[in-house]
């Protein structure tokens, strides 16, 4: 009980934080990773997001169309697979990437602060299988990818700075 305790307590309050945080920038909590995603991977296709973040297609669907929406991406069609298309960064979304990099790293600073570096890297790295862990019990369908398609597991926002 006291794992679930703190993982819920843990993401309702980061979660607050980034709400707040995010809002002047006309994005929320549940949205961020997608527009760092896509700028990070112009051309992404809404499928592998599933993939990348573990999370059920509506909501990957219900974010973009929200994201688009809002002026933070566009659609093209995929010349590869004309039933997908290709989602591509707008000059909003590529303003915002900086500022959102920004307001995570300070979170998990601030969280992390009375941490050494060695406590801070076994911490990470024990969340990580915890995390990957939780996604093989839950068994979604829509979570398993092949590990090349995920590829190593980094903080978003690091591959492309």
């Amino acid at each position: 009980m006291k794992l679930i305790k703190w993982l819920s307590i843990s993401d309702r309050h980061t979660k607050m934080y980034l709400d707040r945080s995010l809002a002047p920038l006309g994005l929320n909590s549940s949205q961020h990773m997608y527009v760092v995603k896509i700028c990070e991977m112009p051309g992404v296709t809404q499928d592998q997001f599933m993939h990348f973040f573990y999370v059920h297609p509506s909501n990957v669907t219900r974010a973009l169309s929200a994201l688009e929406k809002a002026g933070f991406l566009r659609r093209e069609s995929n010349p590869e697979d004309k039933r997908t298309c290709r989602l591509f960064p707008t000059q909003r979304a590529l303003d915002a990437r900086p500022q959102i990099l920004s307001l995570v790293r300070q979170w998990q600073e601030q969280v992390m602060e009375p941490f050494s570096p060695e406590e801070r890297e076994i911490f990470l790295t024990l969340l990580q299988r915890v995390g990957e862990r939780s996604v093989s019990l839950a068994g979604a369908d829509y979570a398993l990818a092949p590990i090349s398609l995920i590829g190593k597991e980094e903080e978003y926002g690091e591959s492309s700075q």
